[in-house]
């Protein structure tokens, strides 16, 4: 077999608003139920806070300010990168890593894109780590960044370090044609 490598891309997106949306956001958020759920297995107290769980049709007032506000101009920037005609988003979710919380190597399969909003962001040093095959992927991002790459890359968050981290995820679809 014969492989040629081509570079994974990490996407870099600024929101647009980001210090207006960030605490209407993070109190909707608060209004959930408390859901620290045990995925892939793990039960491990230390695994992020998230709604992963709840109930499909729970409602989730940050989902309708993060759909309306914060993703069309970021998707928008990334639709226009790879010359795509649309996009779409198939679900998200929201996670809170306090300190040593943590959430292991995993990747998101059936989608085009993992992405990352990071909402809180006391340290960019705990932000998403991506690898491709043993390789980190450097990027830089910090508060207010919002990230995108191949949903089919590895990444985690590791242990917390420092304050509070919320990040938004979402899997999404770039569209070409009709």
């Amino acid at each position: 077999m014969k492989i040629k490598k081509i570079p994974s891309e990490i996407l870099t997106v600024k929101v647009k608003g980001h210090k207006k949306y960030k605490q209407k956001i993070l109190d909707a958020i608060d209004e959930l139920p408390f859901n620290n759920y045990h995925a892939a297995g793990i039960h491990d107290k230390n695994l992020a806070v998230s709604d992963w769980g709840l109930p499909k049709d729970h409602p989730r007032k940050y989902i309708d300010i993060y759909y309306k506000d914060v993703v069309p101009s970021a998707m928008e920037e990334i639709q226009k990168y790879y010359g795509a005609q649309g996009w779409s988003i198939t679900n998200s979710w929201y996670k809170t890593y306090n300190k040593d919380s943590y959430y292991p190597w995993h990747n998101h399969p059936n989608v085009n894109f993992s992405i990352v909003y990071f909402l809180e962001l006391p340290d960019s040093e705990f932000r998403t780590t991506v690898k491709v095959q043993d390789k980190i992927i450097e990027y830089e991002a910090k508060e207010g960044d919002l990230i995108c790459f191949p949903a089919y890359l590895l990444h985690k968050a590791a242990a917390n370090k420092s304050g509070r981290k919320t990040v938004i995820v979402s899997n999404a679809n770039i569209h070409y044609g009709e």
